[in-house]
Formats: C-alpha cells, structure tokens, sequence
C-alpha cells in the first residue's frame, strides 16, 4: 500500500554519511535520471496495483526543476504524499506551492542544533535557514516530523536538536549511522 519514489541521487548538501548525495556532473557521468513523465507512469501502475501513501525522496527532491509536475500528478491520484527534505530549498515559490496543495507530510532531516554543526557535516550553513522553514510549515497547519541522522559529525548537538523538537512540538525520528 505504500511506495518509496527515489526521485533523484542529487542533493545541495555533501554530508559525508550520506550514500545519495551526488552533483549534477557525476548523475551526467552514470546515467540520466528518469523523466517526470516516467515517474508519473510508475505511480500511476502502482496506484493501479492497490498503492495509497507515497514518499517522494532523493537525494534532496527539490533540486529537481521538475518536482511539481512529478507531485501534483501523483496529489491528481488521490495519492496520500510524504516528502523527505533536508529543508534547505522550501523557501518562496517552493514553500507557496507546498502552502497551496500541501502533503499528507514533510519529514525535514535536521542534521544539527547550529550552523557550525550544519557547515562541518552538510558543507553549508544552513540551521537558521532549515529551522525557519520548519517554522513557517508548522504555522501553516503543515504536518512535520524531524528525521535525526546521529553520527559521529552531530552527536553533540543531539540534547538541542531534541529541544528544537519540543519547542516547536515535532515528533522525531531518529537513525544510527
């Protein structure tokens, strides 16, 4: 009844425990990504074979230029939507169209509790940034739970992650790596 749609390898993000986190050069190098279309075409058999709940995933999904077409096909199914995110990228017309026809939920995978912790694990600085979008999913009636990776980058900031949650009222998933 459930599907996992890994709609790319790309991701904004070089975390060094991450298996799916490749540039846009090395996807070139092994081989194309499927098309929106063919994603469509996939969820839509499945739907046909008895699928209900649909997670879209990557890599990091919002790199796609095409993730919009790919989602409103699969919301036109009826098809109850998660979506895995490192939150970086739901800013502006992302988070607008998100706001317009939302998912069953978002899980946003917040990797630390600062951007000292964000720059020496995901390469960027982006906690401000992250928890800001959580933010403003929560106060649009958006449903959200955090996916904790704990590695040996993070672990410090495990008790303020885990702060984070409560504050904002959070449920939390947490992974060993």
């Amino acid at each position: 009844i459930g599907g996992t749609f890994e709609l790319t390898a790309r991701c904004n993000f070089d975390c060094p425990m991450c298996y799916v986190h490749l540039k846009q050069e090395d996807i070139d190098a092994r081989g194309k990504e499927l098309t929106a279309q063919q994603w469509i075409d996939i969820a839509q058999e499945a739907r046909d074979a008895g699928m209900v709940f649909a997670l879209l995933t990557g890599g990091e999904p919002f790199v796609r230029k095409d993730f919009f077409e790919i989602y409103n096909a699969m919301k036109a199914m009826g098809l109850l939507i998660s979506i895995n995110t490192n939150g970086s990228m739901l800013e502006g017309d992302r988070l607008q169209k998100l706001l317009d026809n939302p998912p069953f939920r978002i899980n946003v995978s917040l990797y630390g509790g600062c951007n000292k912790t964000y720059r020496d694990m995901c390469g960027q600085d982006a906690f401000e940034r992250v928890v800001r979008n959580i933010r403003a999913l929560k106060e649009a009636g958006v449903e959200v739970r955090l996916n904790l990776s704990i590695t040996p980058y993070n672990r410090q900031d495990l008790t303020k992650i885990y702060e984070i949650a409560r504050e904002l009222g959070i449920q939390v998933k947490a992974n060993a790596y």
